[in-house]
């Protein structure tokens, strides 16, 4: 009769071996197959590591699996699902903390400086304004503007600057 003690050290022993075989055998192909997922060589290395430490962690022998190969496969693509979850949630989670910095005060100041900026705009004489919403509202280029109104492109500049600097002037009055 064999001891107990020795049969798990054959065990053990058999586990190691077969372990480092699919190992060597499966993990380049392995992290290929992570990488068509994932589009990140290091994240996939990562992931195959994971896969090959839980195995080892469970002392999966690998010689009772019928098909390793298929088995390793369907291991990496959950783990690489499992990465993805979490990233999901780490990044949904992280879009919450900006929307909560970004609270009902922001808001409210937010929606009075553009109300400023609305009457500002509207006391600028009637031409300067126009350009002005032409440029800023219309996203038109000077050049256009200048097309537009038939004059030159420098003009144009020059009534944009003059209506910043009076917006500037009349929004922060302690800064000039």
């Amino acid at each position: 009769m064999i001891p107990l003690i020795s049969l798990r050290s054959n065990l053990t022993q058999l586990i190691k071996e077969s372990f480092k075989q699919y190992y060597f055998l499966y993990f380049e192909d392995l992290c290929r197959f992570a990488n068509f997922y994932c589009s990140d060589e290091q994240l996939s290395q990562d992931i195959v590591q994971q896969v090959f430490l839980k195995l080892w962690e469970n002392q999966t022998n690998f010689n009772a699996i019928t098909n390793p190969k298929s088995y390793l496969l369907t291991a990496v693509k959950n783990q690489v699902l499992n990465e993805r979850r979490k990233t999901d949630v780490l990044q949904r989670l992280e879009n919450e903390d900006m929307a909560a910095e970004y609270g009902v005060d922001d808001e409210l100041q937010g929606k009075d400086l553009q109300e400023k900026i609305q009457t500002l705009v509207n006391a600028l004489p009637p031409k300067r304004q126009y350009i002005f919403r032409l440029s800023r509202e219309e996203d038109k280029s000077y050049k256009e503007i200048a097309e537009l109104m038939d004059v030159a492109p420098k003009t144009v500049e020059n009534q944009i600057g003059k209506a910043l600097k009076f917006l500037r002037d009349k929004l922060y009055p302690s800064e000039n």
